[in-house]
């Protein structure tokens, strides 16, 4: 290191790192990432590998069958080669500090019996690929291209059609489209195609015009499985040159996704854009052929052949042909990796979209503001360009009409800056309407967050401030409940029992509060709901594979299909006959939810309790001898639709998917920007849970960023100097 470095954290744990070079305080990084996250990120880098088991043994070996063949270590070994040297140099003082903290952990890992492993600096690299692969694009094809088997092209896309409906675009803001991005038909479809949803995520940018400060404010929430420890780590770096505050990758420098430097703030979400394919290949398609080894420990190691085709590496295999992927991220670009120096550098929402202009993976929607008082938004990442047929289902690798014909081009990535009514907000929603040349993915997340958020922005009396900002997180009054709950209004009961639930949901608000009883009673009647619409519109069989694990798909669009159950009720979709046969399809499935509910919680509807069965559980991914925290288990408000979500799949309301940090950067005084996440910056320690029960309560603490206000508020102080 060139000089010395303070670290210091403040009364949450957060860690505030100060050094004169920009060098030292990568190292820097690197080193306190470790010190906090070594088992997460070791793991993170080993998944990626498809070397798990030779850590956690035979229980990692389904992990490293499925990973191994994808060929990260290939890919990042390439990019490592062709990185620019202002970019090398950063990953390399990554690296030597996270060696440099890993030393401190040589007696867990001897008492845990594991393998310690150097750090490499394009280890970073692969963390960061295999963090956003599985965004849940090649598992909905795998079952669509069932689905298009079973029920033929003309079904499929009617399908298709009942599960994209109506929601907000984000370019230009504020604008509704109808129906599925790309325009599909039965001609689309070869005869060779028969064969989670993934994260989420809220942010939104006012401008000044709406703030009490008269300068932007940037906000939201990243949403991904709850994990221990939290995916995210909070972190501020300042040096001579740079001052950065957010949420990094504990494994990687800079700050990908949700931080702010002295001039702007940036944060994403998913935009969840089309970047993979499935190819189906023949015997003679494998180019490349070779076995490896899967080391267990404590196991029997395992031989594994891996293969490729010109298109990628083979997943898997459709009868006696091969099934390859094509993925953005496993394309050798090392320039991509150059904006995660080049956005801390950025001055202005335009120099930051500039800095972006090399992104591949994963696509987002990025909204920023700045101190110039300018806001914006902008898609990032690389989308390619093919056959309308490609983002559908499975198709045939060696016929050329199916092969990326390039990618979107920078110039006409969806952006907006400085729009007129002074908001952006992104929520999964539709990116573009139907003028825009260019697919970018078959359908987006219904528009309800997108909508309450616009709404609630639109609403709000006063000039916004950082503080008022955080009751847009909490809320959970999400736009579909009370519209079903006012179905129940077209049916009765002779029975008590159901009578009695039926007038609690009709007197509802239609908020999802824990310690309610009427949002158990509305999540449980939509789900028999949704099942029973479920199978009219694919068939009982192919209903069966929600119940499937080897079907992620299948769970996907029934998850779709819930979210627009209440517009097709609304709409008395075609789905069913008539009119008549939507109330009477109304009425039996909330009888079988009450009986349910009777079953589960006993005979009076007005003691059921939501949190009951809505519920975040999570159990630590490894167990450290001695260290042995347990697990968490606490209800949670809200649901999938909410602002504050917390999604669930099918057949069980305990949490899959909620908010893995909450944050406001407020850019008129960046000392009152505020941020929380489930967990805290640790993995074991007093850092590892503190600020989890005020996630839990929709609490925020600072995100001190000025020199007084990180002095006045540090706890511990350390010097980090010299070779270690």
């Amino acid at each position: 290191m060139t000089g010395p470095v303070t670290i210091r954290r403040d009364e949450y744990g957060i860690a505030h790192i100060k050094a004169t070079s920009d060098h030292d305080l990568f190292e820097a990084e690197g080193y306190i990432h470790a010190i906090d996250r070594v088992v997460q990120m070791d793991g993170d880098r080993r998944t990626a590998y498809g070397t798990l088991a030779e850590r956690d043994g035979a229980r990692a070996i389904g992990s490293d069958r499925f990973w191994r063949p994808m060929g990260i270590g290939r890919v990042t070994a390439a990019e490592w080669d062709g990185l620019d040297p202002k970019t090398r140099a950063m990953f390399e003082a990554y690296a030597h500090g996270v060696n440099r903290g890993l030393v401190h952990h040589e007696e867990l890992y001897r008492r845990q019996g594991w393998p310690l492993r150097p750090w490499e600096p394009q280890d970073s690299l692969a963390v960061l690929k295999v963090r956003h692969l599985l965004m849940g694009v090649f598992e909905r094809k795998l079952w669509w291209g069932r689905l298009l088997s079973r029920l033929g092209p003309e079904r499929f896309v009617e399908v298709l059609a009942r599960l994209a409906g109506e929601t907000l675009v984000m370019v230009p803001p504020g604008v509704t489209a109808t129906g599925p991005d790309i325009p599909i038909g039965a001609a689309d479809f070869p005869p060779e195609s028969a064969a989670s949803d993934g994260a989420g995520s809220n942010n939104w940018v006012v401008a000044g015009s709406r703030t009490e400060s008269g300068f932007p404010i940037v906000a939201g929430d990243p949403h991904r499985a709850v994990e221990l420890p939290n995916v995210y780590y909070p972190v501020h770096l300042q040096s001579d040159r740079l001052n950065i505050v957010g949420l990094a990758f504990a494994g990687v420098p800079g700050f990908p996704h949700f931080g702010h430097n002295a001039d702007v703030a940036w944060a994403i979400t998913h935009t969840a854009a089309d970047t993979q394919d499935l190819y189906v290949e023949p015997d003679d398609a494998v180019i490349e052929w070779r076995e490896e080894t899967i080391a267990v420990r404590n196991g029997t190691d395992e031989r594994i052949t891996l293969e490729r085709t010109a298109r990628g590496p083979v997943i898997g295999r459709l009868g006696p042909r091969r099934l390859a992927v094509r993925a953005t991220a496993l394309e050798v670009e090392p320039r991509q990796y150059a904006c995660l120096h080049q956005m801390l550098e950025a001055r202005s929402v335009a120099e930051l979209h500039e800095a972006l202009r090399t992104w591949v993976d994963p696509v987002n929607n990025l909204v920023a503001g700045d101190r110039g008082g300018h806001i914006g938004y902008l898609m990032r990442g690389r989308v390619p360009m093919r056959h309308r047929a490609n983002f559908f289902a499975p198709v045939p690798g060696e016929d050329s009409r199916f092969a990326w014909s390039g990618y979107i081009p920078f110039a006409e990535w969806p952006r907006v800056l400085d729009p007129p009514d002074g908001v952006v907000v992104t929520a999964n929603n539709r990116v573009t309407g139907a003028d825009y040349p260019h697919p970018i993915a078959p359908l987006f997340t219904a528009e309800y967050r997108a909508r309450r958020i616009w709404d609630l922005l639109h609403a709000h009396p006063a000039l916004w401030t950082a503080e008022a900002m955080t009751r847009v997180h909490r809320d959970i009054s999400p736009p579909p409940a009370i519209r079903l709950a006012r179905h129940a209004g077209r049916f009765s009961f002779d029975e008590a029992r159901e009578e009695s639930a039926r007038g609690l949901l009709i007197s509802w608000d239609g908020t999802l509060e824990q310690d309610a009883a009427p949002p158990l009673i509305y999540a449980t009647w939509r789900e028999h709901l949704t099942r029973a619409v479920f199978a009219r519109l694919v068939g009982e069989e192919l209903a069966g594979d929600l119940t499937d694990p080897a079907w992620p798909g299948a769970a996907q669009t029934y998850n779709r299909l819930r979210a627009r159950i209440v517009e097709l009720v609304d709409n008395a979709s075609p789905i069913l006959p008539s009119p008549d046969a939507w109330i009477d399809v109304l009425r039996r499935s909330f009888q079988a939810a009450v009986e349910e509910l009777q079953t589960r919680y006993g005979p009076e509807p007005s003691a059921w309790r939501w949190g009951e069965a809505h519920r975040l559980s999570v159990a630590p991914p490894v167990v450290l001898q001695g260290e042995d925290e347990g697990g968490i288990d606490i209800p949670l408000p809200g649901d999938g639709e909410s602002v504050r979500a917390a999604s669930f799949g099918p057949g069980s309301f305990l949490v899959t998917g909620s908010s893995v940090a909450r944050y406001v950067f407020d850019v008129g005084d960046w000392d009152r920007s505020l941020w929380v996440l489930p967990g805290g910056s640790a993995e074991r320690g007093p850092y590892a849970r503190n600020l989890l029960p005020l996630w839990a309560d929709g609490q925020f603490v600072p995100m001190w960023y000025g020199d007084e206000a990180v002095a006045a508020h540090s706890q511990v102080v350390a010097t980090l100097d010299g070779e270690a």
